[in-house]
């Protein structure tokens, strides 16, 4: 069971971290970096992590919801049909998900921003 989660938590590490898509990196990065900024107690590490995925899903839709319009959309509906297609596909993406997998990329999520709230806490003391 232990071994199953490390290799959860390693694969979504890989992929998420490792794989060399810039923009799912910086997406990633910069959810792990406003999560860590805004966390002031160690107790918070639940609640920032949670926050740190909501703003890695933000950016992910986001991210979707501006690539460029599909050939077959008109410039009137294009905006507006892209941005349900997306809501569509990422709740989709969400529920197809499994428990094992969302608990490794909260673990995942949880040790980064951990990582940098102690070197947040090391190099500004308050």
């Amino acid at each position: 069971m232990l071994e199953t989660i490390i290799n959860d938590v390693t694969r979504i590490f890989e992929g998420v971290f490792l794989d060399g898509d810039l923009i799912a990196l910086v997406i990633a990065f910069g959810s792990v970096v406003v999560a860590a900024i805004i966390m002031r107690r160690p107790t918070q590490i639940g609640s920032m992590t949670l926050l740190g995925l909501v703003l890695f899903v933000v950016g992910g839709y986001l991210r979707g919801l501006f690539r460029g319009p599909a050939p077959e959309d008109t410039a009137a509906t294009a905006t507006a049909n892209r941005a349900v297609n997306q809501i569509e596909y990422s709740w989709m993406q969400f529920m197809d998900m499994q428990a094992g997998t969302l608990l490794a990329y909260f673990i995942a999520f949880m040790v980064l921003i951990f990582v940098l709230f102690g070197l947040k806490s090391v190099l500004v003391r308050d």
